[in-house]
């Protein structure tokens, strides 16, 4: 498959019009014209945009066959593995280093697939996890009413979470599929709270 044929086919199965796949690359209608018609090929530099844009590698999206899914799918598996056998222990000192290999790999899966959404939720929910572990959350309770409110100044400094926070926002960004946007918004909630960004 030429990269024509691959753009068009990209294009059609994400129901863009040619004109909303130019405003969503910055460039022209007639340009996205040009490459699907095999007239010219985009500069250098829009390959990536392109590429991450439809969630597939630069050697699928000039139809060299990839295993972009494998690599995902065994990414996403080993994590599972390693996540579930903790549990979700919300505790400081809890968790094995297993954890923060985990965080690594995931790092390193979500640089080489950037806009890959479950890669980012699950890169967020294990930051969240080892910065239970590596600092703790605290609270207090109020002397009004009894309620427990959070220690923001203490939680804010958790780089974890603030990682956490920030890789949620990529996320959400991306406008992700609807079970990993709620998940994403559940927990990313969680977190404003505990560290104090309310607005």
């Amino acid at each position: 498959m030429t990269f024509a044929e691959k753009l068009l086919l990209l294009r059609k199965s994400a129901a863009l019009s040619q004109e909303e796949l130019a405003e969503k690359l910055n460039v022209s209608r007639q340009a996205v014209s040009r490459w699907e018609k095999d007239g010219s090929y985009p500069d250098m530099e829009m390959i990536p945009a392109i590429a991450n844009y439809f969630h597939i590698s630069i050697d699928e999206l000039f139809g060299y066959h990839d295993d972009r899914e494998e690599k995902i799918k065994a990414v996403l598996d080993r994590a599972k593995n390693i996540l579930s056998k903790q549990g979700f222990k919300m505790y400081q000192g809890s968790l094995t280093e297993d954890v923060l290999r985990c965080v690594e790999m995931l790092r390193a899966a979500s640089e080489e697939f950037p806009n890959e959404p479950k890669i980012l939720l699950k890169l967020a929910q294990a930051l969240h996890m080892w910065g239970w572990n590596e600092y703790g959350a605290r609270a207090y309770p109020t002397e009004s009413c009894g309620m427990i409110e959070y220690d923001t100044d203490y939680n804010a400094q958790n780089t974890y979470w603030q990682e956490a926070v920030h890789v949620y926002e990529r996320l959400l960004k991306f406008n992700p599929p609807a079970e990993e946007r709620e998940i994403a918004i559940s927990q990313i909630m969680q977190l404003y709270c505990r560290i104090g960004e309310y607005e």
